[in-house]
């Protein structure tokens, strides 16, 4: 291979204040630029600065016929960085791509990585993967007799270059021995297609990486996700009433009682210090700042198993240090660039507020928690623990909302509650938002529940307290997380819905202005402005499924045309759509043109090949004011069952009519026929598309292709059918 160390071109000469300035080529590719010192070309802005060399030395980076997207950028004090993700065919390619740094005040290049590989001819086309159904086994089972359970909880198919292995440990992990990282084929420095999975498994729990070729099946490799040092706890998952779904266990409950719900997780802890582990890590410490007085725990090894609280309280640090690492580390996953910038690390005295049955969160340098040990002890539940640390979130986006007092706690109730639901392996008293500290025995609240039946445009709303208020509204965030899928039994589902729901409350924050009135009119604010982010985040996906939410609890009325296709005789129209069909009885097809004496309203037949065929939608209106002439359009599209039927990448269009006649409230309008002549070989699914000012359908605003199902199952105004 050859390589060069060698000066860059330009006006100057790179400063040497550091080794090997200037460009770094290896076989004729520009691999490297280093400039330190910002002395080469300026240009008007550091985003300039790094587009100008982009593009001004694309050749010598052999980058100019590549696809490359930014994937994201991150600013510092005066440092401006973007990544240029690689793909091929339309998937990226792993571990390839552009890292530029520029210096802002200079508006010069300072650094420049070139990870990209130019001779991807031969890689598979994306059609040869096989689905995933057929390959998830294989990721799950190189974890059989080491886990008891193993899933798959992300994937993504892309290409790799297999030329390389990640790096072993000298000695085994606690949660992952060697003989599992050594799982694979050897590397033979071909392009492979492949599912990069995310496999998360329990007992013990732990996070790996496992690329599984798309083509055979086979794992290439697998790698921890996790770093170490690791510390060893037992915790609780989420707590004894969830797991169990006995409302009586409490703090009258003995330890041999709660010791059996306790179950060893792992947290990334700082290195021994002293001597000894502490639970502080990046994101918390354990610490003793609030009365009464009690040393936090301290470890010769980062194990931290203890028995339950009343026998051993250094079980609630443990408990406690678990479920905020564990939250706060999902949270910066998700992306959002002022959260991550602000998120600082919490003191928590998980054995405060001098034994009252309360907790809180403290804004401050540093901020703090502290947990009371009153009742049954909050840092033994989860709900509490993600509550308090919810208000962190408001604190550190700049947010304020009325705190306890307003409708804050809303969402840190719900939000808490999405979030235990969809990583709990039991999944009991779900609507409840604190099901081990507001037990049968310690009960101290009827209202904080997630399945309030109470309106905000209840005749009684203004006797209703603010615990009664703030369930109401949480209660509508919970349904939102239910109806996007957190009522399935599919995991990945509910683990979908919760980012979707959890990622939108984070955009919210930066969007809704302060506010502490206990007042409707800010909750309906709040809802409102769940609705708008969702709309910055994925063009409106969601949207209708927030509005028939908060329309449920009464924070604005029905709107007044509601058009809707039904997937299904029962379909009465609501969002989201019940179990998902493909044979809905307002699309259907004619094999005989009506001007030859065809009857539109005999129904469905199957479709000829070869021959134009005529397509049908009927439209419904369960609103309450009529659809007027001319008002709505309906657009009509086929598929090929063989893909992935993604929209709008995989669907076709046949055509768009305008609905001439009025839709009155309860009635219907047929619209048709569209022409259309089908493939001779092979299924094929006809989707409609109802769309007008007063009731605009998602796909008009949608930025980003999704799965078909979903525009479905979350748009009434979408309808399918497989022919």
């Amino acid at each position: 291979m050859a390589s060069n160390q060698q000066p860059s071109d330009g006006a100057a000469d790179p400063l040497r204040v550091a080794p090997d300035v200037g460009d770094t080529v290896h076989d004729d590719v520009l691999r490297r630029y280093d400039d330190p010192a910002g002395t080469r070309r300026r240009a008007s802005s550091a985003r300039a600065a790094i587009e100008e060399f982009m593009s001004g030395r694309a050749g010598e980076m052999k980058t100019a016929g590549l696809d490359l997207r930014e994937a994201d950028s991150a600013e510092g004090v005066n440092t401006l960085r973007i990544r240029y993700q690689q793909f091929h065919n339309g998937l990226p390619v792993f571990g390839s791509g552009v890292h530029a740094v520029a210096d802002i005040r200079l508006a010069s290049v300072t650094n420049v990585d070139n990870s990209t590989d130019e001779q991807l001819a031969s890689a598979p086309d994306p059609g040869q993967a096989r689905p995933f159904d057929e390959v998830g086994a294989a990721a799950v089972a190189p974890f059989a007799g080491y886990a008891a359970t193993a899933e798959v909880t992300g994937r993504t198919l892309g290409y790799t270059r297999d030329d390389h292995r990640p790096p072993l440990p000298e000695h085994d992990y606690p949660t992952a021995p060697l003989s599992l990282l050594r799982t694979g084929t050897e590397a033979d420095g071909l392009v492979h297609l492949v599912y990069d999975c995310r496999v998360r498994t329990g007992e013990p729990y732990e996070q790996f990486s496992v690329v599984v070729d798309a083509l055979s099946a086979e794992v290439l490799w697998v790698a921890l996700l996790g770093k170490y040092v690791t510390a060893n706890l037992r915790v609780f998952m989420p707590d004894p009433v969830t797991e169990s779904d006995d409302a009586t266990l409490s703090s009258a409950s003995p330890a041999d009682a709660l010791d059996a719900f306790r179950h060893t997780a792992q947290a990334e802890v700082n290195p021994a210090s002293g001597g000894a582990f502490t639970l502080e890590g990046e994101w918390f410490r354990c610490v003793d700042w609030d009365a009464p007085a009690f040393p936090q725990p301290g470890e010769a090894t980062p194990d931290f198993a203890y028995q339950t609280h009343p026998a051993d309280r250094r079980f609630l640090s443990a408990n406690a240090y678990y479920w905020l690492d564990t939250f706060a580390r999902y949270l910066r996953g998700l992306g959002h660039p002022a959260l991550n910038a602000n998120m600082r690390r919490v003191d928590v005295d998980p054995q405060g507020l001098n034994g009252h049955d309360n907790s809180q969160w403290v804004p401050g340098d540093p901020p703090r928690i502290r947990f009371g040990e009153g009742g049954t002890p909050d840092a033994a539940d989860a709900g509490v623990i993600l509550h308090e640390y919810l208000h962190g979130v408001f604190d550190f986006l700049d947010s304020n909302h009325g705190g306890s007092g307003s409708y804050e706690h809303s969402f840190c109730d719900a939000i808490a509650a999405v979030f235990r639901d969809s990583v709990s392996m039991a999944r009991h008293r779900r609507a409840e938002t604190f099901p081990f500290d507001n037990n049968a025995i310690d009960r101290w609240s009827t209202e904080r529940t997630l399945d309030r039946a109470e309106r905000f445009d209840d005749a009684a709303f203004f006797r209703y307290g603010a615990n009664l208020r703030n369930s109401m509204l949480g209660t509508a965030v919970w349904q939102a997380y239910l109806g996007l899928g957190g009522d399935s039994d599919d995991r990945d589902r509910r683990q979908r819905a919760a980012d979707t729901v959890i990622r939108t409350f984070v955009e919210m924050l930066t969007l809704v202005p302060d506010n502490t009135s206990t007042g409707a009119a800010h909750a309906v604010q709040l809802a409102q402005g769940m609705i708008s982010a969702d709309h910055r985040l994925t063009g409106g996906l969601h949207g209708k499924v927030l509005d028939a939410v908060f329309t449920a609890r009464g924070l604005w009325a029905p709107r007044a045309v509601d058009v809707y296709i039904t997937d299904s005789e029962e379909d009465t129209g609501v969002v989201p759509g019940p179990v998902s069909h493909r044979t809905s009885p307002d699309i259907w097809v004619r094999t005989t043109a009506p001007e030859d004496g065809d009857d539109p309203e005999l129904g469905h037949q199957p479709p000829v090949g070869g021959q134009p065929n005529h397509l049908y939608v009927r439209l419904r209106n369960r609103g309450s004011q009529e659809a007027a002439a001319g008002s709505f359009t309906v657009e009509a599209f086929r598929c090929d069952t063989g893909t992935e039927m993604i929209w709008p990448t995989h669907f076709q269009p046949l055509g768009t009519l305008t609905v001439t006649g009025p839709i009155p409230p309860g009635g219907a309008a047929r619209v048709g026929p569209f022409i259309w002549t089908p493939q001779a070989a092979g299924p094929e699914l006809l989707l409609a598309v109802a769309h007008g000012a007063a009731d605009p359908a998602i796909p008009a605003t949608l930025t980003t292709p999704v799965p078909h199902d979903r525009i479905v199952r979350y748009d009434n105004n979408v309808g399918r059918r497989s022919v």
